[in-house]
């Protein structure tokens, strides 16, 4: 073949992959740029936005689990910036990648009909839009579990390298995001059930898999040792379960926080769980159509059909499974977010869902499959808008707080971040400051009236804060005649009577006020 034709047919095989890359990262990419940042992103600009030594201490004391993501981002923003576009954009990228692994797994397990239904899926499926605009690790490690999953499929098939490739993304991954040794986890159970796979071949992907684990051990034990950034204390089984069914692949966070109200929130919840039925329907109708092709083959034909449910299947069931389970008889393991790994599987599945829909209805069955596609792209739709509200972190309405700041606030005027909970220690550890994190600028020029530590200063994410009440605060309080309150909105009235009756005292009156969804701006004057 002469060398024009091959490179023709090169540049033809890249067209689908690359087409593929750009919808998953642009639909990933629209709208990071109005959505607020919120607390865990506030913690990666912390992080990212210091030396790499004051990086170093950071993690000693505090989320090692995302040391390796925060390097990252140090690097990044050092060229491209704090702005909400720079932050995520990396993230949009790897939704991109993750759709393309979507793509090249389905091929690697032979079912090339698949791979395209499974990729339109992996574009829009609500999990991997919300990573795109969260700059956080879940983005990067889900598209590293996707290709760890299709270098150990090639890896089956010969091995070689392709065991050294697996061992480096294993290592990569667990290090992004630790819950990624439970895909590990998954891939063991895979190759126990593949009953073609030989011992031999096991004992390959024990050492490659080992390997990777081994390497990223230093991150595993500093974060084990700080166990309680891991879990979430304040969930039960109930919501485990409900939120592995629904939220953990078909929503993401929610534009109302916790119990919050939104005119449109009857939309996109409903939605949520319409397109987790149709889901996880359409993934049981693939194990079922492939479960009896393969009773009715043998030997190499049964393994090559039943192949891709038991690689897949385990990614999308043992790590939730394993999780919930340890978090019922042992402490509290098991966080939505961190499985955003196995959202690229939970695609594949669905896709394989769509290529058997209406197998014997001939020409009518593609036009089923189509419709499929059709409803789950529109039951996505109201889900993917959620996300892209101002306030689609959980309610976080930071922008719009600190632009009320930003606009309002002249040079020298004093702000006050009050604390999160309504309690009176003389040492405050979590207070409202996480918004000049994220949103600086708006804060330049004005007086911080209860700052006592800065993050880079007592090598935490967040520092620490003096009461309003204090002699330090008094002091800096006595120097400014205007004065801007944030503080959350279900911080309670006794605490804020407290905090208002101080400025009270201090000869303030209180003029304005703006009452968001999750925080509250008010101005204070003198006289």
């Amino acid at each position: 073949m002469a060398p024009s034709s091959l490179h023709a047919r090169s540049s033809r095989r890249a067209v689908v992959p690359a087409a593929l890359f750009v919808a998953g990262a642009v639909v990933s990419f629209i709208g990071s740029w109005n959505v607020s940042l919120w607390t865990d992103e506030a913690a990666s600009v912390s992080a990212a936005d210091r030396s790499l030594g004051g990086l170093w201490q950071l993690i000693q004391g505090q989320d090692a689990v995302h040391a390796l993501y925060y390097v990252f981002l140090h690097a990044w923003t050092s060229i491209a910036g704090f702005s909400p576009v720079a932050l995520r954009l990396p993230s949009a990228v790897a939704a991109g990648i993750a759709v393309v692994g979507v793509w090249a797994l389905a091929r690697a397990l032979q079912r090339p009909e698949a791979a395209l239904w499974a990729a339109a899926v992996a574009v829009v499926l609500p999990r991997i839009t919300w990573m795109g605009v969260e700059a956080r690790s879940f983005g990067p490690s889900a598209a590293i579990a996707v290709w760890a999953t299709v270098v150990l499929v090639r890896a089956l098939e010969s091995g070689r390298w392709r065991w050294v490739v697996y061992g480096v993304l294993v290592a990569l991954g667990v290090a992004l995001n630790i819950y990624l040794a439970l895909l590990v986890v998954a891939h063991a159970v895979s190759l126990l059930l593949l009953r073609d796979t030989s011992w031999r071949t096991r004992g390959a992907w024990l050492i490659a898999a080992a390997a990777g684990a081994l390497a990223a051990s230093p991150v595993v034990l500093e974060s084990m040792r700080q166990s309680a950034q891991l879990g979430d204390n304040a969930i039960g089984l109930s919501t485990m379960l409900r939120q592995a069914v629904v939220n953990q692949f078909f929503l993401g966070d929610t534009p109302t926080g916790n119990g919050g109200s939104d005119s449109g929130r009857s939309a996109w919840a409903v939605a949520a769980v319409v397109l987790a039925a149709l889901c996880w329907a359409l993934a049981a109708w693939a194990c079922v159509r492939d479960g009896r092709s393969g009773a009715r083959a043998s030997g190499a034909a049964r393994s090559a059909i039943l192949r891709p449910v038991i690689v897949v299947v385990p990614i999308a069931i043992v790590p939730t499974v394993v999780a919930i389970a340890y978090s019922v008889a042992v402490s509290p393991l098991y966080n939505a977010r961190y499985f955003t790994f196995a959202a690229p599987a939970v695609a594949l599945l669905v896709g394989l869902g769509l290529e058997q829909l209406g197998p014997r209805l001939g020409r009518g069955s593609r036009v089923l499959r189509f419709a499929a596609l059709v409803a789950v792209i529109v039951l996505a739709a109201p889900v993917y808008v959620s996300q892209r509200q101002v306030t689609g972190k959980s309610g976080t309405d930071w922008s719009a707080a600190a632009a009320i700041v930003g606009d309002r606030a002249a040079q020298g005027d004093g702000i006050y971040f009050s604390p999160l909970e309504a309690n009176r220690q003389a040492v405050v550890k979590r207070s409202e400051r996480y918004v000049d994190t994220v949103y600086p600028a708006d804060f330049d020029g004005l007086v911080d009236l209860t700052l006592r530590t800065t993050g880079a200063q007592d090598h935490t994410l967040r520092g620490t804060s003096w009461q309003i009440g204090g002699a330090r605060a008094s002091e800096r309080l006595s120097r400014v005649d205007r004065v801007w309150v944030l503080r959350p909105a279900d911080y309670g009235a006794a605490a804020s009577a407290a905090d208002d009756a101080v400025l009270r005292t201090a000869g303030f009156t209180r003029t304005a006020v703006w009452d968001g969804s999750r925080t509250d701006v008010l101005e204070f004057s003198r006289g």
